[in-house]
């Protein structure tokens, strides 16, 4: 006596809601809202500006261990 497989019906809750949106509709959509969200550029944050502070502390570091 084999047990038999369950089936069930499972449908999504908002599956009708959502199909009416066609893909060339969602990628527009997409590509402007990948437009809109581009990251400020600051000074502050950009690699070059970490390095150089990262060696400026290093040589303040070494500068300061000097009078001890």
């Amino acid at each position: 006596m084999a047990k038999q497989k369950r089936s069930f019906n499972y449908k999504p809750r908002f599956q009708d809601k959502n199909h009416d949106i066609d893909q060339a509709d969602l990628q527009t959509k997409w590509q402007d809202l990948k437009q809109t969200r581009k990251r400020k550029n600051s000074f502050l944050t950009s690699p070059l500006f970490l390095v150089l502070f990262l060696i400026a502390m290093l040589v303040l570091i070494y500068i300061l261990s000097q009078y001890e």
